[in-house]
């Protein structure tokens, strides 16, 4: 009787042994893309937060940072959608603060319409990021 106790507990060992291999995430491998940026190493992915003074390394592996998130079209940071601040053109992240040497140069000046909450028009010409 005991014998098979044990023969018993030893079958759900492997039983669980074997759900838990299964359960198991996939590496992030299969889900991102392994880089080395000059911050450090990487596994970046479409839609993750990026630095968009960052965007000329990211171009390297297939990516583009023009909004504050990872795209892997050009044309998809210029857009204005959900993760752009409306009044500016071209499209800037909606971000807690962002400043001219937050932009990078591909993206400047910045036209102003409307509000300003960045403050990048210091002299109110609709024009931010001149300098």
């Amino acid at each position: 009787m005991r014998r098979i106790a044990i023969l018993f507990a030893l079958l759900a060992a492997v039983a669980a042994g074997q759900s838990a291999k299964s359960s198991r995430a996939a590496p992030a491998s299969a889900t991102c893309t392994s880089v080395t940026l000059s911050w450090g190493q990487k596994c970046i992915a479409a839609g993750q937060f990026c630095k968009i003074q960052g965007d000329a390394e990211y171009h390297r592996y297939g990516y583009h940072c023009h909004t504050g998130r990872l795209s892997r079209s050009a044309a998809g940071g210029n857009s204005t959608g959900s993760g752009c601040e409306p009044g500016y053109s071209p499209c800037l992240p909606r971000v807690g603060d962002l400043n001219c040497a937050d932009i990078p140069a591909s993206k400047k000046p910045v036209r102003v319409t409307g509000s300003d909450p960045y403050r990048l028009d210091g002299n109110g010409d609709g024009w931010g990021c001149t300098s």
